[in-house]
Parts: C-alpha cells; structure tokens; sequence
C-alpha cells in the first residue's frame, strides 16, 4: 500500500509538470489533485511514519516541479512562440518619463480632450497626453497650461489668459 501511495504521488508531480506545458484550463491539474490527495489516503492507511513521510515529500516536490516547468517552459519551442523575449520597454525611455522628457512642456498650453476629474487627456502640440490637476474639475474643452511636472505625472490648471 505504501508503494502505490508513492506511486499516486509520482502520477500527481507529472501531471502538475504536464499541466505547466500544455495549459488544459485545469482538468490536469484537478487530475494531480486527486492523485495526490488520493496517495495521501493510501499513505494513512499505511503506517503512521509513512504518512508524514508522504506530506513531507509532497510539500516539497510539488512546488519543486511546478517552479522547475515554470523555469524551463520559456526555454521550449512552444515557450518560446508564447513568450516574449528581452525587455518590453526602453529603459532610457522609462527613465525619461515617456522618451521626450515631460520636462519640456512645463508652461505649454493645450485643450483638455476629456473631463479632468481630476485626470484625462489633453492636447498639447498634437500629442494627447495623461494629466492630473491639483484637485478641481476642468471641463472638456477648456484651455489649460502645464504648471508641474514630477517625473512621468504632468500637473495642468485651467489656463486663464
């Protein structure tokens, strides 16, 4: 009875190894579960060292193989057709705030294409970017300048001249 405890669990790290390869919308991970569960069964029915033995080697084998596929999956033909590879960003452009530098459109003037609530679009020299107020409501429409600009956040105020 031991050894198809054992056995049960085998099963169960295979399945949970498939189910990271070839995504089945659970059916094969629910199929892990019952070996699993069901060679822990066996194993308390067994004798009580086998038991502990069993839940010892499944708390550790289990997330074992499922961070193992998880590592290797990317590193498969077909991980590598559903994955990207490399970064999926510029860094420079992240550590610019958007590539152009926000900075330079500090006092530029443009029209709010949406409701500022206090956020929404505006356009600013043909660009449509993401603002923020400092907390009032400007209607769409409205002419706003830039007042502040903290890293990738543009402060507007509705522009009164």
């Amino acid at each position: 009875m031991e050894l198809w405890a054992f056995i049960l669990l085998g099963v169960g790290l295979v399945f949970i190894a498939l189910e990271v390869f070839f995504p089945s919308f659970g059916v094969l991970g629910t199929l892990a579960a019952t070996a699993i569960i069901s060679g822990g069964v066996l194993a308390f029915k067994s004798e009580g060292s086998v038991f502990f033995i069993y839940l010892g080697t499944a708390f550790v084998l289990g997330p074992t193989v499922a961070v193992a596929g998880l590592k290797i999956f990317p590193k498969t033909p077909i991980g590598k057709a559903l994955t990207l590879s490399g970064s999926t960003f510029d860094p420079a452009e992240a550590a610019a705030g958007g590539g152009e530098g926000y900075e330079a459109l500090l006092e530029r003037s443009g029209v709010a294409q949406t409701p500022l609530r206090p956020a929404g679009k505006v356009m600013i020299d043909g660009r449509k970017i993401d603002v923020v107020t400092r907390g009032e409501l400007i209607e769409r429409g409205r002419r706003v300048k830039v007042i502040r600009v903290e890293g990738n956040r543009i402060f507007v105020a509705e522009d009164k001249s």
